[in-house]
């Protein structure tokens, strides 16, 4: 199976966000953050400057629900 890049990109992205922000704070906030930058994300792409997706959030919550077994 092949993952498209844009799907990588998002995947890594929620790793980033929750491992930053629960580095500094707790794992909820970690994926909480995760989570508004996954839907906010998709909230501009549905103003015309992007193609909003379902499966984007998936993949960037994905990648945060990653990292947090980690931190437990």
């Amino acid at each position: 199976m092949v993952v498209p890049l844009d799907k990588q990109l998002h995947f890594i992205l929620g790793v980033a966000v929750t491992s930053s922000v629960t580095l500094y704070s707790t794992p909820t906030l970690g994926l909480l953050a995760c989570v508004v930058v996954a839907v906010g994300k998709e909230l501009y792409d549905m103003t015309g400057r992007g193609t909003p997706e379902l499966w984007d959030i998936v993949a960037t919550l994905l990648g945060g629900s990653v990292v947090i077994p980690h931190y437990l």
